[in-house]
């Protein structure tokens, strides 16, 4: 029996990570939500000022994991969708089986 790979799947796969509810977007939600949340020097008065910069320090590590997490699916995507390229290349017959 052989096998048949679905390249419309992997394509589909590879849309919906960037779909309007997909991960990508929730990130991208995550991220503004996230550049909202930042305060400004004197938010909790000249003696909260250090928790303050431990608070902005904390998002920024956030924000930055977010970064990473959407440029990681976007590349996953691409991979799919070179996946997929390839999958339809593969009955050709200058492809080594």
């Amino acid at each position: 029996m052989v096998n048949k790979v679905d390249v419309d799947a992997i394509r589909k796969a590879g849309r919906m990570l960037d779909a309007p509810d997909g991960p990508i977007q929730y990130l991208r939600n995550v991220q503004t939500l996230l550049e909202r949340v930042k305060l400004p020097g004197g938010a909790l008065s000249l003696f909260g000022h250090p928790t303050v910069a431990r608070h902005n320090a904390s998002v920024d590590g956030h924000l930055d994991n977010v970064k990473t997490g959407i440029e990681h699916l976007h590349k996953a995507a691409e991979q799919l969708e070179q996946s997929a390229k390839n999958w339809e290349k593969s009955d050709q017959s200058w492809v080594v089986r």
